[in-house]
């Protein structure tokens, strides 16, 4: 077969089972986008700026467990998706962007080339699981489908490929592979062995479910286990969801230390499933997470590389998350669990909080939760509440709850939650945002209204970066500044785009205008005039 490159570019990613492209056309890549055009198989999704395109892609990717795929022109196309890329890196969030570069033969030159970024492929390698620059054009569509190999085979994560203008234009003949290959691998019949007669003879076995159990698929293996064992299941913020939050074996959420640590320490025997115990959580404003040396640790991971290193694990085990859950509920049997939990002192520490969880602060996370029914999906920014959201909002199905916790980047959640609502059309979507994160990306409003999609963004004013604001007058003895905002009339901001903007009073009004948001055939931006100071204890 001899095609464009433009259009070996599209065959491979209809043959992977794409489903939604999120990009801008530019001079460079505008092969694919007339190879797109021609085609029925793939739904393309115009932002308004390349952040915007690639926070679309991770939002659909994290809402539904399919790829994310973005495609941006060269230079400061390319460089623009780079701070999602960020956030995709730290939650292990499967994205494939492809941007176009420079001629193959001005490629490194540094000749003051149209769009040129010296080594353009170079600015990703940090932030990727693999980053590659096409050297051929025959190569064009095997790369991309190594790619999605990659992202079935390992841990999940963006990849990055850089294909020369002058490769998408030409005419090339070559053959297109059937896709889908790729898969985790199983875990050592030996670990599951060997875990198996530490949790049989556990007396207070926990569970710590990380990011790993969703991007698995494994929330029914965990729960299964769980009862099992009688043990208590401790997640991760981006495990919330492997587990309904409403089972009485769900405990916490890891970094909520008044909650989680007490069970933590009386653990004796602990298993860490999909997660890194990323620092952030483990090691950060809340949490100081540590094992005693009688405590066995059990860590399985897809990824050996994150096993061991904050905590050295007794039975380190790798593979996938489903297949080593699975496996071990087989090994345990139907026995009666050997477990010695007093589950009333561990229910009593459930609701565990300082007492600057206020009960404003909790009336409107009751308000919010009580609006929407189980499956609507919360996406997330940096703000006042969404610290607290992050181990406060009951999360009750998997891949329901985006949160930025990798990089906890501004800007995450308006762009998020419009892929998140593409991926999931049947699903409400609630972008919760302050007034500061909603105008990093208040852009991409126009792109909700283009595609009449219903997704209400809830946004927190407070007219200041609130949670900066705090800081500054926590460390440096009540001083504080550049942190206040001049902001516009967010209800109008929104009509001015074509979509519905709403002033909701007070708390007791938000659940009606929820409704009314997510009844509309279109977006709606409700402004909430409220401070909420975040839960760190420096």
């Amino acid at each position: 077969m001899i095609r464009t490159g433009g259009e070996w570019v599209v065959e491979a990613l209809r043959a992977e089972g794409v489903r939604h492209v999120f990009g801008i056309p530019g001079v460079h890549n505008l092969p694919i986008y007339d190879a797109l055009l021609r085609q029925s198989a793939i739904t393309h999704v115009l932002a308004r700026h390349e952040a915007g395109a690639a926070f679309m892609a991770d939002g659909y990717a994290r809402a539904s467990g399919e790829v994310g795929v973005v495609v941006v022109t060269t230079g400061p196309g390319a460089t623009n998706a780079l701070t999602p890329l960020v956030e995709s890196y730290a939650g292990s969030v499967p994205i494939v962007l492809i941007m176009s570069d420079v001629a193959s033969d001005l490629v490194g030159r540094d000749v003051g080339a149209l769009h040129a970024v010296p080594n353009q492929i170079a600015c990703f390698r940090p932030v990727t699981r693999w980053a590659e620059a096409i050297t051929e054009a025959g190569a064009i569509a095997p790369t991309v489908s190594g790619g999605f190999d990659l992202l079935r085979s390992g841990r999940p994560g963006p990849i990055a490929i850089s294909i020369p203008n002058d490769f998408l234009f030409a005419r090339v003949e070559g053959e297109m592979r059937k896709g889908g290959h790729g898969r985790r691998p199983p875990c050592h019949v030996g670990d599951i062995e060997a875990a198996v007669g530490l949790l049989r003879a556990a007396k207070k076995p926990l569970v710590i479910a990380g990011g790993g159990v969703v991007a698995a698929g494994a929330a029914a293996e965990l729960r299964a286990l769980a009862h099992r064992l009688d043990a208590p299941v401790i997640t991760t913020v981006m495990g919330r969801g492997s587990i309904d939050e409403r089972d009485p074996l769900w405990h916490a959420v890891l970094p909520n230390r008044r909650a989680s640590e007490p069970v933590i320490k009386a653990a004796d025997v602990v298993l860490a499933v999909g997660t890194r115990f990323a620092h952030r959580s483990t090691q950060g404003l809340l949490l100081n997470l540590s094992f005693d040396p009688t405590q066995t640790l059990i860590h399985l991971d897809v990824d050996p590389a994150v096993i061991g290193c904050l905590f050295k694990a007794q039975l380190p085990m790798v593979g996938d998350a489903k297949d080593g859950l699975s496996r071990l509920c087989q090994g345990l049997g139907s026995g009666k669990a050997g477990s010695s939990w007093d589950h009333g002192w561990r229910g009593g520490l459930r609701g565990a909080a300082s007492a600057r969880y206020t009960t404003v602060t909790a009336g409107l996370i009751e308000t919010l939760r009580a609006a929407l029914p189980d499956d609507a999906i919360v996406v997330n920014d940096q703000t006042g509440i969404n610290y607290w959201m992050e181990w406060r909002f009951p999360v009750l199905a998997p891949r329901t709850f985006l949160y930025p916790v990798g990089s906890a980047t501004l800007g995450y959640a308006v762009p998020a939650a419009i892929g998140a609502k593409i991926a999931r059309p049947e699903c409400p979507v609630v972008c919760v945002v302050g007034d500061g994160g909603f105008m990093y990306s208040v852009n991409e409003l126009a792109t909700a209204v283009k595609y009449r999609l219903a997704v209400a963004f809830l946004v927190m004013n407070d007219h200041r970066y609130g949670a900066i604001k705090w800081l500054q007058e926590t460390l440096f003895e009540g001083r504080w500044g550049e942190a206040d905002l001049v902001n516009p009339d967010f209800p109008a901001l929104a009509r001015a785009f074509g979509a519905r903007g709403e002033r909701v009073a007070s708390v007791d009004g938000l659940g009606a205008a929820l409704s009314r948001a997510l009844a509309a055939d279109g977006p709606t931006v409700l402004e909430l005039p409220m401070a909420v100071e975040p839960p760190w204890e420096l």
